[in-house]
């Protein structure tokens, strides 16, 4: 029995480990992929880094893909489609501010899929919903307006572009989670949606950045293949991996917690590498968001806590009744 238990604790240590893992290889993804978009086509890059991905993905699993049918195709698709704008507005908007606030403005997904559950499915949000979206609003507002000077306007484009990608991503979260509910599975989904987010950013990318930048931006350089190869194989295909091996050794609530940090590691990356210049307002505004979405993973009862107990009846001074 005792060594069931400690089978149990490793599988569960394990299971963490591998999640703070992605946590940490996602957060660093942010300035990864900012160096690349300097000088090469943004919506190139996604479509390079998620072509590739489906591609590995449809040929170690390709029993899979064989076996798919119309249902789950047409479920992937839409989530690719879901996946796609959410991918390239936040990528857009990343070349607008620092990795640091597109990171926690991506964050603010969580606090987003309980308000779009009510406004799809009736389902009403509890007490804590509502304040974490609070907090996340006023960080969202102290993150916008902390940018200075002739950079401010760019950051609030940056900023916009970042919170659709939020509420995208949300959608994106909340469909797979039903789709997955109706029978599709789980891999075949990710697959149809990698290579869906592919085609379409290359299809975009060739009609909008070709005639901007130059074939010659399309060339994939020695500086460009190191980091497009950490974000497609590590950032995506070995993320993707672990996550579901995680998930499955350890509690959904711990995976959430951990994958919560994705922000906070996003941040801390910004800042060792330059990226990150903080001031008063970008830290207030971090902290909140981050108070935010942690009430949103840990889900306290606020009704619970902040009703008043009733009197032990042993207190009172018995009835003359």
């Amino acid at each position: 029995m005792i060594s069931g238990m400690k089978k149990e604790v490793g599988r569960n240590l394990l299971g963490q480990t591998l999640i703070l893992l992605i946590t940490v290889a996602w957060g660093s993804s942010f300035i990864i992929l900012k160096h690349a978009i300097e000088n090469s086509p943004a919506l190139y890059i996604i479509g390079l880094r998620f072509s590739v991905s489906g591609i590995c993905m449809a040929a170690i699993f390709f029993k899979k893909i064989a076996t798919i049918d119309k249902t789950t195709l047409l479920c992937g698709l839409m989530l690719g489609v879901t996946l796609t704008i959410a991918y390239m507005t936040q990528t857009l908007g990343l070349k607008y501010i620092s990795a640091g606030k597109n990171a926690f403005l991506t964050s603010l997904y969580c606090v987003v899929i309980p308000f779009l559950q009510w406004a799809i499915f009736k389902d009403r949000p509890k007490s804590y919903n509502v304040i974490s979206a609070f907090l996340c609003v006023t960080g969202l507002a102290f993150v916008a307006f902390s940018g200075t000077g002739e950079t401010e306007r760019n950051e609030l484009l940056g900023s916009a572009l970042t919170v659709v990608c939020a509420v995208f991503y949300a959608f994106q979260i909340i469909f797979s989670g039903k789709y997955q509910e109706r029978g599709c599975d789980t891999l075949q989904l990710l697959i149809v949606q990698f290579l869906t987010v592919g085609v379409l950013t290359l299809g975009v990318s060739f009609i909008f950045e070709l005639p901007v930048y130059g074939i010659e931006s399309f060339a994939i350089s020695k500086s460009l293949l190191l980091p497009l190869s950490y974000l497609t194989f590590v950032c995506t295909l070995l993320a993707q991996a672990g996550q579901m091996v995680g998930i499955k050794l350890t509690s959904p609530a711990q995976a959430s917690l951990i994958l919560a940090f994705e922000a906070v590691f996003g941040a801390i990356f910004s800042i060792i590498s330059g990226d990150e210049i903080l001031n008063g307002y970008l830290v207030a505004g971090f902290l909140i968001i981050f108070a935010g979405t942690m009430i949103s993973e840990l889900k306290p009862n606020f009704l619970k806590i902040f009703r008043k107990k009733p009197k032990n009846n042993s207190e009172n001074p018995p009835s003359d009744d």
